[in-house]
């Protein structure tokens, strides 16, 4: 029993050990405009997915997806997430190569989240990456017509979609 208990605190000492030489020595990029391996990317897919999975309670959006909803909730994207994440016209320059993890261009690659993630998202913003908390500039009300606008991206009405598509 001796020899068991050694062997695994001896394991779990070298697997610790072996993680903080990795992160001491490694020669991880930090920098914005790196392009970024796949692995890494992977990783923080999985580590995004489980915490909202974790943090993001399931409400459904109060905003039915109708034109007058989601022409709102894209007035307030064209003002506040369009730099970033693109319009309906133009990809953002400094969205797509100046931030880690890339920004989504959610004119050609719109979430793939269900509205209460999203929501989410807005509302407390990402850590460690270029994506914002809004809670203290927009109101919830205005967080869902977003949330409902962007995820409606892809099946917009044709009004709201000749709107989305049009240069203001």
């Amino acid at each position: 029993m001796r020899y068991f208990i050694v062997g695994v605190l001896t394991g779990v000492i070298a697997v610790a050990v072996g993680l903080a030489l990795a992160v001491w020595f490694w020669p991880w990029q930090v920098e914005a405009v790196g392009i970024p391996g796949q692995s890494e990317i992977a990783v923080m897919r999985i580590l995004l997915d489980r915490a909202l999975k974790r943090e993001a309670p399931r409400l459904a959006n109060p905003f039915p997806p109708s034109p007058e909803n989601l022409t709102a909730g894209m007035k307030i994207f064209r003002e506040g997430c369009a730099g970033c994440d693109g319009d309906g016209l133009n990809r953002s320059t400094w969205g797509t190569t100046s931030f880690f993890p890339r920004v989504p261009q959610f004119a050609t690659e719109p979430p793939n989240r269900p509205d209460w993630q999203i929501y989410w998202i807005v509302r407390n913003g990402i850590r460690n990456t270029g994506m914002g908390a809004w809670k203290q500039l927009l109101t919830d009300d205005q967080i869902w017509q977003v949330t409902g606008f962007v995820s409606h991206i892809n099946s917009l009405p044709e009004d709201v979609s000749t709107a989305w598509h049009k240069r203001q």
